[in-house]
Parts: structure tokens; sequence; C-alpha cells
């Protein structure tokens, strides 16, 4: 086969248009990072890269509402454990109601303490988490019991503004945890016929509070059972939540690492090795800098002279 000098040229030209294309393929690959800049460089590749992205995106946002959900049942607890120290305060204090050396004095210090306590229930009835109730059910944003601001023995709860629906929140593929108490189940709330509210627990203290008031010590005896089974309540659905928390951490540290195993996997596909890239680089450059010095030589005269 004849070599002639248009040959020689153009398979040079061609040469360093393979190397420059080369040369500019990894400056990009080393300037963002990534081994794929585009998706014809690898189509497999790309498409399960994004796949996983895709994935890494939902897991982020469920491991954000399983962090929210923690905060919610932390706090949660948090509240039903003072709840339940004051109820055992209460406890106490109908206990030294019910002795008989008292004085009319004596039961009526308690009685106020008892009214005070009262009224903290209600206050923390409509406890509040990031602005939402937490014991209202889904209705998040009304307060269900109206607080008692007044003096002297507070009234029973009549009004209840919250529902009975579990609030949840989805932390994975169709997985949904309740994150709230039920305040129906806490406070004992039943309906009257007239649509009034009626709170066993309320009630109890309310009927408590008379009793000191009245030195009606066979009441006040009778109140400790109901305490006692106010208290049992309580501790029952303290064992809940603390369950719902345990499994929303388990849930929370399972995302946490799956998002960083698919992290690595993702990088393992789409970033590119810089040392090696930088090798190739230099060895490419090398190349191209040697087929024009070559060419120089061989082609001559022509337009490779101007080049160097």
């Amino acid at each position: 086969m004849r070599i002639t000098t248009n040959l020689m040229t153009h398979n040079l030209l061609r040469s360093l248009e393979q190397a420059n294309s080369k040369m500019a393929l990894l400056q990009t690959q080393l300037s963002t990072g990534r081994s794929l800049t585009k998706p014809s460089d690898d189509p497999v590749g790309t498409e399960t890269a994004l796949r996983i992205n895709n994935t890494i995106a939902s897991m982020e946002q469920w491991k954000k509402n399983a962090s929210e959900a923690l905060s919610y049942l932390q706090s949660t607890e948090s509240i039903l454990s003072n709840m339940t120290a004051m109820l055992q305060r209460i406890r106490e204090l109908t206990v030294q109601g019910a002795t008989d050396s008292l004085s009319d004095n004596d039961r009526m210090q308690i009685a106020q303490e008892i009214d005070q306590l009262t009224m903290q229930f209600q206050v923390l009835a409509n406890s509040q988490v990031n602005s939402k109730y937490i014991f209202a059910g889904t209705r998040i944003d009304v307060p269900p019991v109206e607080t008692y601001t007044g003096t002297g023995t507070p009234p029973v709860i009549t009004k209840w503004e919250g529902n009975d629906k579990v609030l949840e929140i989805e932390v994975g593929p169709n997985v949904t945890m309740p994150i709230a108490l039920n305040g129906r189940q806490l406070f004992g709330i039943t309906f009257n016929s007239d649509g009034t509210a009626n709170s066993s627990f309320f009630n109890m203290l309310h009927e408590l509070s008379t009793a000191l008031h009245n030195n009606d010590q066979e009441a006040i005896n009778d109140s400790l059972a109901k305490i006692d089974l106010e208290i049992d309540n309580f501790l029952e659905l303290r064992s809940q939540l603390g369950a719902r928390t345990n499994r929303m951490k388990t849930i929370f540290d399972q995302l946490d690492n799956n998002i960083i195993n698919l992290k690595q996997t993702v990088s393992q596909i789409q970033d590119v090795d810089m040392a090696a890239a930088i090798m190739e680089f230099n060895t490419v450059q090398n190349t191209f800098r040697a087929a024009l010095s070559v060419g120089a030589q061989i082609i001559q005269p022509s337009l490779v002279d101007f080049i160097r």
C-alpha cells in the first residue's frame, strides 16, 4: 500500500484528536470528581446510580421523619413521667388526708395542693411538641381541654376537643408508626348524651378535693383505689411509649446505616479514582506531546511545523 503524506497527516491528526478528547474527558472527571460525566459513559452504571440515589433520597426523608418522631416520643415520655410523679404525689397527699389525727385546716392545705396539681394536669393535657398538641389525637392544632386559671377548686372537664385517632408518621415503604398517646385513654374521656365531655381522671381529682374540703374520710379512702387505677393506666401507657421509642431508634439507626452503605455503592459507581485519573492524564498528555514532536519530524514541511 502506498503511504502518502496526506494519509500520514490524516492518521496523525486523528491520533491527536483522540488523545485530546481523552485529556478533555480526564480533565472533566478530575474537576467534577465523577467518572460518569454523561449517561453514554456507562448507561448501565448511570441507571443504577440514579436508582440508588432515588432510594437514598427516600431514605433521607424517612430518616428525617424518624428523627422528628423520636423527638416527639421522647418529649411525650418526659411529660408523662412528670404526670406520673404528680399522681404519685397526689397519692401521698391522699394517704396523709385519710389520717384521723389531721385537723380540718391540715386537710384544707392538702386539698389546696391537690387543686394546684389538678390545674397543672390541665396545663399538661395541652402540652405541645413542635407546635402540635400531643394528646389531641390527629387534631394537633387544637388544645384538647380548657385550662382553668381561676382560684378555688378547679371544675371538672366538660369539653374535649381532641379525637381518638392515632397520629402516625411514615418511616419506610408502606411503614407507618404511631407517635402519640391516646389522650382519651390517658384521661378517661367519654361523652355524655348532650355531647359534653366526661373525664374519669379529672372527676377523680375533683371528688378527692371535695372530700378533703368536706373532711369526708370515707370518700378520701375510696379515692386511693381510684388513684392506683390511674397510676396503673399511666404506667401501661408509658410502657407502650417506651416500646415505640425503642423501635423508632432501631428504625433510625437502620436507615442511617443503609444510607451510608448505599452512598458507598454510588461512590464506587460514579466517583473517579483521583490517583489513577491523574496518572492516566499525565500519560495521555505525554503521548500527545510525543506525537506532536514525532509528527513534526516525519511530516515536513507541513502545518505541523507551525504547531511546534
